[in-house]
């Protein structure tokens, strides 16, 4: 283990005896405060990778019932029987479908061939094309997929400072536009799907697909270009010929005529697609019933896009496991009396829709500061905020989704799962990001506060 990882568990270890020790404080009981010790133990393991994610996720499992957190360690488990934890697995294998045919590199090449007269405006065509993959899919294995595009292109410069400086744009640029695009549909983000789910548990009432499509769409068509706009100004990618933008567009191993594999996708995704968007009448249907029976049928016979052994390597399993716990420890922390008592520490606030929506943004991007996990922020913070709402006489359903808006769009700092994929590669530093995305989320205040309470009046969510 090396420093980082040694104090982080360390760190984690004193988090968790402490805990134990502490007496109860206020509305927080001595179960509460375990809770509590053992979500913050986590999240520091999660931040200092002081052990692969997966393993943190089942240590914490284990930790539960022994810490006196849970009654057993089948509660402990209880995170992993959420519909949302297989709707993860099921995106990536519809992920893994897209990349193995050559669907996403001909929506690539389309929108190049468009924009792609300059280095900024070939930045512009990956950022849309990357955000129009990712309002289907999830996040991460869309950031993957046109990390990879945007290395392959960066690889033109001959020069090793002109292609570092360009990469760090291009770096950035990738995880950002695939946040944004994860705004546009439930689908899209497993966090949107968190938010609904803690919506309907705790006041019975929904967000159809076709309302969130509404709110989202439109965010992120001007979310996408103010990025762009952002991120070419403040990096600066160095300029390539036009002549060579072209090469490589040309050079890019796309058929010119889409195989039958490709079309067996393109008919899938736009099935599920219809689906998802008629489950706003049709109540019986499910988008995450949806989404595991489109990824099960990339396997029946006559379709065979996938191979078992494919979607078992392409799945991320970390972010499968750290579904589970964390919906795990969120569901102790409400039995438990944590969201409770954080309900009860937030003001009551008496003021407009728009005004409770700010504060409910600068609350998440604030919290992302010190707890990034985006995953992590609806089931912690949806008690407390759906009580703000009704205390207020605001929508919950309008507040939780702003608070999933922008929890999706954590990229302050890249320590989110998403954001840790190309800062890995080592092209930017830990506060490169900042210098673009800290305008980006401001921004996302201002937006959420401006748009989400006129499609409340005019979808019937306020």
């Amino acid at each position: 283990m090396n420093t980082k990882k040694w104090v982080g568990f360390a760190a984690a270890t004193a988090a968790i005896v402490a805990a134990q020790f502490l007496p109860a404080m206020g509305s927080l009981s001595v179960q509460g405060i375990k809770t509590v010790g053992l979500l913050v133990a986590f999240l520091i393991m999660l931040v200092t990778e002081a052990l692969p994610v997966v393993v943190t996720s089942l240590l914490f499992c284990g930790l539960m019932p022994i810490l006196g957190v849970t009654n057993g360690l089948g509660t402990a488990l209880s995170g992993y029987a959420q519909p949302i934890v297989f709707f993860t697995l099921a995106s990536f294998g519809i992920a893994a479908a897209i990349t193995t045919t050559p669907l996403s590199k001909r929506i690539l090449r389309a929108l190049m061939r468009a924009f792609g007269n300059s280095i900024e405006t070939a930045l512009l065509a990956i950022m849309i094309c990357a955000a129009i993959v990712s309002s289907l899919v999830s996040n991460v294995p869309t950031c993957a997929i046109f990390m990879a595009i945007s290395l392959s292109f960066v690889d033109l410069y001959k020069e090793e400072a002109a292609r570092r400086t360009t990469a760090r744009a291009f770096m950035i640029a990738v995880p950002v536009a695939s946040m944004i695009g994860g705004m546009m549909t439930p689908a899209g983000s497993s966090i949107n799907l968190l938010a609904i789910a803690q919506l309907e548990s705790l006041t019975g009432k929904t967000i159809t697909f076709i309302q969130w499509m509404c709110a989202g769409i439109p965010l992120t068509l001007v979310m996408v270009p103010l990025a762009w706009f952002l991120i070419i100004k403040i990096y600066k990618p160095v300029q390539v010929s036009r002549q060579e933008i072209q090469n490589f567009v040309n050079n890019m191993d796309v058929p010119d005529k889409m195989g039958v594999q490709e079309i067996k996708v393109v008919c899938l995704i736009a099935l599920m697609l219809a689906l998802w968007i008629a489950s706003s009448w049709i109540s019986t249907i499910n988008v995450m019933v949806v989404a595991i029976l489109g990824c099960c049928a990339l396997f029946l016979p006559g379709m065979r896009i996938l191979s078992i052994d494919s979607f078992l390597r392409e799945n991320s399993w970390d972010a499968f496991f750290l579904v589970g716990t964390v919906l795990s420890i969120s569901s102790a922390m409400i039995s438990n009396g944590v969201s409770g008592a954080i309900a009860g520490a937030l003001p009551a606030l008496q003021i407009s829709t728009a005004a409770l929506i700010v504060f409910t943004a600068l609350l998440i991007f604030t919290s992302l500061v010190v707890i990034p996990v985006a995953t992590s922020m609806i089931p912690i913070m949806a008690v407390p905020l759906v009580a703000i709402a009704t205390g207020s006489g605001s929508s919950p359903a309008l507040i939780l989704m702003a608070a999933a808006l922008c929890a999706g769009n954590c990229y302050l700092l890249p320590l989110d799962t998403v954001t840790l994929i190309t800062y890995a590669k080592g092209y930017y530093s830990m506060t490169d990001m900042a210098k673009s995305t800290v305008f980006l989320q401001l921004a996302m205040v201002a937006l959420c506060a401006l748009w989400l309470p006129v499609v409340g009046r005019l979808f019937g969510m306020a």
